[in-house]
């Protein structure tokens, strides 16, 4: 019981290891990830595969120094055509999956994801900045395409495990950092254990992954190399629609579209694909939307 309070909603943990140029993070999560898609109600390999990518997200945040928004894309021509999540700078998490039709039991991930293409965007609120990498889906799960992103985007050897079920999703990312100058001998020991690192990421049971503890998960994979655990964080689900935002899209629509919506359906009704918070605007809603002289409107609760 304990040992469930300390992870949810979710956690994560950075750690290095102490005399080789190799970091990495741990992340579980539970509550978090429990209510990002409770209420979606996608069969267990989308479910298993949004998993998979909202781990990815925060891991990916992970590595960075920044303020802001990371989203991780899949676009394919698979029965799953759009994937998106979201991670901030803090962890806060948010994440859906656009099921064009419904896969087969058991559905591996070049079924669902068919030929496509993986964005990693990062949007930067300090330097209004915003960097976009774009890798095609290669191998045969979302770590493997992660890692190629990492290797042509980043130019970094870089690892990961990524498991999810209805109840939890984890993840471990390893990365082996550039060494500072060494001889031939001190560079091939490095090599030797990265490779022995490898290895150990292969076997890492996907079991003690998703339910075990992050020491018990790290020994599994480092063995008798020492490493270095930071104090923990936590990753919760957030989304953050709005009224505001909601309206901002509405009246970029302009007021005849909207009228027309009205006449047709007697009210304007926003659902969020990320929290399924429905948004709702009558007549009046509407035209205070485009009166320059009041303030926001309202949504109403439907």
């Amino acid at each position: 019981m304990a040992e469930r309070l300390q992870l949810d909603p979710g956690t994560l943990r950075r750690f290095v290891l102490e005399s080789h140029p190799v970091r990495g993070h741990w992340v579980q999560l539970g509550e978090a990830w429990r209510e990002l898609h409770g209420h979606q109600g996608h069969p267990a390999a989308v479910e298993a595969l949004l998993g998979e990518t909202v781990t990815a997200a925060v891991l990916l945040a992970a590595t960075l120094k920044f303020q802001g928004t990371l989203t991780l894309q899949l676009a394919g021509s698979g029965r799953v055509g759009l994937l998106v999540a979201q991670c901030t700078h803090d962890f806060r998490l948010r994440g859906v999956a656009r099921v064009d039709s419904l896969p087969a039991a058991g559905a591996r991930f070049r079924d669902l994801v068919g030929d496509g293409r993986l964005t990693v965007t990062i949007e930067s609120e300090e330097r209004a900045a915003r960097y976009q990498g774009i890798v095609p889906l290669e191998g045969a799960s979302i770590a493997a395409s992660l890692e190629n992103y990492f290797a042509t985007s980043e130019q970094l050897p870089t690892r990961l495990a990524l498991a999810a079920d209805g109840e939890r999703a984890a993840g471990l990312l390893l990365q082996k950092l550039p060494a500072a100058a060494s001889g031939e001998a001190e560079g091939a020991e490095a090599q030797r254990i990265w490779e022995d690192l490898e290895a150990g990421m292969l076997l890492l049971p996907e079991g003690l992954l998703l339910h075990g503890s992050v020491d018990a998960t790290l020994h599994s994979v480092f063995a008798t190399h020492d490493c270095r655990l930071f104090a923990p964080q936590p990753v919760r689900f957030e989304c953050r629609c709005s009224a505001g935002r909601v309206e901002s899209v509405l009246r970029s629509l302009g007021p005849e579209e909207m009228r027309a919506v009205l006449e047709e359906q007697g009210a304007v009704t926003v659902t969020c694909e990320f929290c399924q918070r429905q948004y709702r605007y009558d007549a009046i809603d509407v035209e205070r939307l485009f009166r320059p002289d009041v303030g926001p409107a309202s949504s109403r609760p439907h």
